[in-house]
């Protein structure tokens, strides 16, 4: 079982984070957070990978509270097609948008929850088409 967890950073709408990973340096993007007449909604990042997972709890920002846990998710691991079949299209199914008919759409798709992307990581079609793509996202009905 896998888990995705939210980060938070409140008070900032977005920021840039460098996390060290062994000898690397890895950049992590808090994004979404808004001040507005309803309140202060913090900066988020949703990462279900535990390498990185590890490496933002074990930073000096989380340690005294800059970065705090939000919600946090059991994901089952994806089921074999050998052993459902049906499992499996249910999965693809969730993941297909046929609705979406133009960038408009499919932006605001990926923008919105749980995918998350910022809209500078979606300003062309091809750029729009990479991230869907990355995140497992199909948008069958536009070309």
């Amino acid at each position: 079982m896998k888990k995705r967890i939210t980060y938070e950073i409140h008070g900032q709408i977005e920021r840039n984070s460098y996390f060290r990973i062994g000898k690397a340096l890895v950049r992590v993007e808090f994004t979404g957070g808004a001040m507005n007449s309803t309140g202060v909604y913090p900066a988020q990042y949703v990462t279900d990978n535990a390498l990185f997972q590890k490496a933002i709890e074990n930073s000096d920002a989380f340690r005294c509270g800059e970065i705090k846990r939000g919600k946090v998710e059991i994901v089952k691991e994806a089921v074999d097609a050998a052993d459902d079949a049906s499992a499996g299209s249910a999965v693809s199914d969730a993941l297909s948008f046929p609705e979406v008919t133009n960038m408009q759409h499919a932006r605001t798709v990926l923008m919105g929850a749980p995918y998350n992307c910022s809209l500078a990581m979606l300003q062309n079609k091809n750029a729009i088409k990479a991230v869907a793509a990355e995140k497992g996202v199909v948008f069958p009905n536009w070309p």
